[in-house]
């Protein structure tokens, strides 16, 4: 299947989303300086406006330098992260095509594909961009994408694995939190507990790691644990309902049900972060 065809399978939900996003207008306070400016005069603006948190300003500015450069892969990295970043999937997955159409071979662009249609739903597709890119090098960010493709697909022994080699290269908050409450979900709580207060100690952690660690003390049984950690982040009815919700989750009957939950609450990340989106500079 084409890349372009893998990319009309998304649900429609995210298109209207896509369009209301990616169609608004950029300040004037950052598309005012790039009148008349090169590409690499845009890129810098860009990246001024990503790095200030104002994303949908710095989009347009990409596309405008690559359209002065349509040869060059840099705009069109940041552009491809960026639209990931916002929730814009099938318009970065034709960023990402465009890369791959100029450099067959780039990295990162495999990997950030691969990203894509993880976050569109398509974890099979998502695995075959994987392993091409690990003939090219394999990174943290790789496996971690290896990893959610196979706990979507109910596969948490070949997602653990992943999780473990990419931990082995660097142990990022990502890693240990996926790794995490996958252990989780398939029932590994004294693991997953250990993990997961790792990621504890680190600056990252928030709302979303201290639910996840939540569930894997209900896991265990210890659901005063639970209660504690839910209540730093919410009300009481609010953890009450996020409780009986997590009681739920554990009672499905196979892994891929269970993960499909935690991505329907919002428990899995797979979108790029900002910080990665400046590593295309």
């Amino acid at each position: 299947m084409q890349r372009s065809q893998r990319l009309k399978t998304r649900p429609s939900h995210l298109a209207i989303a896509a369009a209301l996003l990616v169609s608004a207008c950029a300040p004037t306070t950052h598309t005012d300086a790039v009148i008349g400016g090169g590409a690499d005069t845009m890129l810098r603006v860009g990246d001024a406006a990503r790095d200030a948190g104002d994303i949908g300003a710095a989009i347009p500015i990409y596309r405008r330098a690559h359209a002065l450069a349509p040869l060059e892969s840099a705009p069109l990295l940041r552009l491809a992260n960026s639209l990931h970043t916002i929730g814009a999937y099938r318009e970065a997955g034709n960023a990402w095509d465009r890369i791959l159409r100029l450099e067959s071979k780039n990295f990162e662009a495999r990997v950030g594909y691969g990203e894509t249609l993880l976050a569109l739903g398509q974890p099979i597709l998502a695995l075959e961009e994987f392993n091409l890119p690990s003939k090219h090098g394999k990174n943290a960010k790789m496996y971690n994408g290896v990893g959610l493709a196979n706990d979507m697909l109910g596969k948490p022994k070949l997602a653990q694995a992943a999780y473990r080699e990419g931990l082995q290269k660097a142990r990022t908050a990502n890693l240990l939190n996926n790794i995490g409450l996958s252990l989780a979900l398939s029932g590994e709580s004294e693991d997953a507990i250990a993990l997961l207060e790792e990621t504890a100690k680190t600056s990252a952690t928030g709302p979303q790691h201290r639910s996840n660690l939540a569930l894997a003390y209900l896991v265990s049984g210890n659901s005063g644990r639970a209660a504690e950690l839910l209540a730093r982040d919410m009300d009481d009815v609010s953890m009450i309902r996020t409780i009986a919700f997590y009681e739920t989750i554990i009672a499905l009957p196979d892994h891929a049900r269970k993960v499909a939950a935690m991505g329907a609450s919002g428990q899995r990340k797979t979108a790029l972060s900002t910080q990665n989106a400046r590593a295309a500079r």
